[in-house]
C-alpha cells in the first residue's frame, strides 16, 4: 500500500474491506481459551457429509480449518507462546473432529508467509516468530494421522503488483517442520511460478505430497489447459509424479462479500481448465 497508495485506495473502494457482507472485527483474547464450537462444528461436518455422499474417503474431501496464528490478539497471557499453546490446544479438539468424520483436514495459515513478506527485525527474529507458530500447530496436531493432515500458506487474495512477497525459498526450511503430509502453496500467479526450480535443490519430507497452485485466485484470466499441464509436469518432474496434486494458489474470496474479487462463473470456468489440464498432465506423465 505504501509502494502503490493510488491503486490501493481503489482497490479497497471496490474489493475485500469495501465489500463486506458483515464489518471485520479485531478479535481480541481477554481470558483463558476454550474450544466452544463442537454443535456448530458437527452441524458443518454433518452438511458436508450429506452433499459429498457416505462412499467419498478423506483423499477426495478436506476441510479447511484456521491455525493458530489466526486466532485474534493475546491481551491476557503472559507470552505470545503461552496464548498460542492455548489455542492450539482448542483447535486441537476442532482438527480431530474433522478427521474423525472422515474428512482430511487443511489448515490454513496465511500469517506464516506474513512474517517473511512484511515481519520486522532480522531474519532471525523472523525465524523465531515463524517456529513459534510451526509449533504451535504440531502441538495442535499431537496424536493426529500426519498423511491426513495438508497444510496451505498463501500470500492473501490481494489482485495488486505483489512485489513485496516473500519468496518460497525463504520459509521452505520452516515449511517442511510442520507435521502435514501435503502442502499447499501459491504456483500459478506470475511472481511465484517459478518456485519450481526450488525442488531442484530441495527434496520433499518422506511421504510428502506438494499441492502447487496451478490457477491463480488473483487474476479473472482463465488458464489455458496446457498452461496448467504445462505446470503439473514441471514440478512432477522434480519430485516425482505420484507425489504432486493439482490445486488452486487459494480460495476465491477471503469473506463474506457482496463483490468477491473473482466472479463464480470465472471460477468455475477456471476449475474446468484445472480439471482438463490434470487429465492430460496424467496422460503426459503415464
Amino acid at each position: 500500500m505504501d509502494s502503490f497508495p493510488e491503486y490501493y485506495e481503489q482497490y479497497f473502494a471496490r474489493a475485500m474491506l469495501g465489500g463486506a457482507a458483515v464489518p471485520v472485527v479485531s478479535l481480541g483474547c481477554t481470558g483463558p481459551v476454550s474450544y466452544l464450537g463442537q454443535d456448530r462444528l458437527r452441524r458443518d461436518l454433518d452438511l458436508l457429509r450429506a452433499a459429498v455422499g457416505p462412499e467419498t474417503g478423506p483423499d477426495e474431501a478436506f476441510v479447511c480449518a484456521v491455525a493458530p496464528s489466526g486466532v485474534g490478539g493475546n491481551e491476557y497471557y503472559p507470552t505470545q507462546g503461552a496464548y498460542l499453546d492455548a489455542v492450539a490446544d482448542a483447535l486441537h479438539v476442532e482438527y480431530a473432529a474433522i478427521i474423525d468424520a472422515g474428512f482430511t483436514l487443511q489448515i490454513d495459515d496465511p500469517f506464516l508467509t506474513d512474517v517473511f513478506s512484511y515481519g520486522t527485525g532480522s531474519v532471525a527474529d523472523k525465524l523465531e516468530t515463524a517456529g513459534r507458530y510451526v509449533d504451535a500447530i504440531n502441538r495442535s496436531l499431537r496424536g493426529l494421522p500426519r498423511e491426513r493432515v495438508r497444510l496451505h500458506t498463501c500470500y492473501g487474495i490481494n489482485e495488486g503488483p505483489r512485489v513485496h512477497d516473500a519468496p518460497l525459498s525463504e520459509l521452505i526450511d520452516v515449511l517442511f517442520t510442520i507435521q502435514a503430509g501435503a502442502f499447499s502453496f501459491e504456483a500459478a500467479n506470475p511472481r511465484h511460478e517459478h518456485v519450481y526450480h526450488l525442488f531442484e535443490s530441495v527434496k520433499l519430507p518422506p511421504d510428502t505430497v506438494l499441492l502447487p497452485g496451478v490457477i491463480s485466485h488473483a487474476t479473472s484470466i482463465v488458464e489455458h489447459p496446457e498452461v496448467i499441464t504445462d505446470r503439473i509436469v514441471r514440478f512432477a518432474e522434480l519430485v516425482g509424479r505420484e507425489n504432486v496434486v493439482a490445486s488452486a494458489d487459494c480460495g476465491f474470496a477471503s469473506q463474506a462479500s457482496y463483490t468477491p474479487e473473482i466472479h463464480p462463473d470465472i471460477v468455475w470456468a477456471k476449475f474446468e481448465a484445472l480439471t482438463e489440464g490434470a487429465h492430460r498432465a496424467t496422460a503426459r506423465l503415464w
